[in-house]
């Protein structure tokens, strides 16, 4: 296989992964979650509290807790490996679910006894009978099936199958981790009236942002774009430098030729020409400062204080390497997801680089009169 089928191949992988990557990133909705251990808190009280300070600023609400590994037993069948998510609130707003029966869990249901099963669970147990109205065992604890709903397992969970229960029942296997929620898109200052509120009702814990996190994952990509954008933008200056002074030039010389009525369509094709030209030059200068700009309105604890103070900057670098060197305690699986897909874009945007440099060396190669 010559160099150029490998770099050809090298470019196609790397580009493959970084559409597969991106796909994953963003096939999520946008949530701000706030991950703590269960400790005994009144989870109602938590939950009231947070909507109160919240006021609003979010449409939805929630609060669950996770437990892995969760056995569902009937009197001829049993089902392992099921995730249990107990939740209250506004679950279904914040997670959106499809439901090929019954119904979904309302807040009317706290403390209550039923539980609503993914689809493949569901016919695992009971086949082609009707579920709802069923019955399934946690433990010594029994629960009436109130729906059934589809389930995609994500790369964030450890189970295949999940199911769901109200908070606070009683007898319920004990959580996991502990999850608050609020769905919709959110600013800095948002996610950050958040995080405030959530560590004021709950304490110690740790805030995730999964519109910030998706941001994050693409830096990399991000920064390789806007270096070829500004490249790019370079030799589109050049070119449409030398292409509007060609065409002034012929319409200075046409114009000592012909009447100024002849002119006037001439003028007016070139003139829209020269403008159009300009402008994709303005749009792509404009998104090039997009895209320097979103990231420092995502993440302002990257802006130091005073930007031209070298204090001001270092303070800055050993607040945030100080940050990142900190251990992470909890790991929602929506951000497990994440995580997973940004490292996907991340090795595809190497790839790609390393096919550049294959192919720069090649040519390099090839000028000095080496062999390829």
């Amino acid at each position: 296989m010559n160099r150029k089928y490998r770099v050809s191949i090298l470019g196609a992988v790397g580009i493959l992964l970084i559409i597969a990557g991106l796909t994953g990133l963003y096939n999520g909705p946008e949530i701000s979650q706030y991950a703590f251990a269960p400790a005994g808190q009144d989870t109602q009280k938590i939950l009231e509290q947070v909507e109160k300070d919240l006021d609003n600023a979010f449409p939805a609400v929630s609060l669950h807790g996770t437990r892995g590994g969760v056995t569902l037993d009937t009197e001829k069948k049993n089902q392992g490996g099921v995730t249990l998510y107990q939740v209250d609130g506004d679950w279904h707003s914040v997670y959106p679910q499809e439901f090929t029966a019954g119904r979904p869990l309302s807040r009317g249901d706290h403390g209550q006894a039923v539980i609503v099963l993914d689809a493949e669970t569901a016919f695992q147990l009971f086949g082609d009978e009707d579920p709802i109205g069923q019955q399934v065992k946690i433990g010594d604890k029994v629960f009436e099936i109130v729906g059934v709903a589809k389930h995609a397992r994500r790369i964030g969970e450890t189970d295949p199958r999940a199911a769901w229960i109200p908070l606070d029942v009683a007898g319920a296997p004990a959580n996991e981790i502990m999850t608050l929620s609020a769905g919709g898109k959110s600013g800095a200052a948002l996610r950050t009236v958040f995080e405030s509120t959530a560590r004021n009702a709950i304490g110690d814990g740790q805030a995730f942002h999964l519109g910030k996190e998706r941001t994050r994952g693409t830096i990399l990509l991000r920064a390789v774009a806007l270096i070829y954008g500004i490249r790019l933008l370079a030799v589109w200056i050049r070119w449409s430098g030398k292409k509007s002074g060609k065409w002034i030039a012929e319409i200075s010389a046409k114009s000592k030729v012909s009447y100024v009525r002849q002119m006037i369509g001439y003028f007016l094709i070139r003139a829209v020409g020269i403008a159009l030209v300009y402008a994709v030059a303005i749009g792509i200068g404009a998104a090039l400062a997009g895209m320097v700009v979103q990231p420092m309105t995502i993440f302002p604890e990257w802006v130091p204080e005073i930007l031209v103070d070298p204090e001001s900057i270092a303070k800055r670098f050993w607040d945030l390497t100080t940050a990142a060197a900190q251990p992470r305690q909890w790991r929602t699986p929506e951000i497990a997801e994440i995580r997973y897909w940004s490292g996907v874009v991340r090795w595809g945007t190497v790839i790609l680089l390393m096919s550049r440099w294959k192919k720069k060396e090649k040519n390099e190669d090839l000028q000095s009169g080496g062999e390829v």
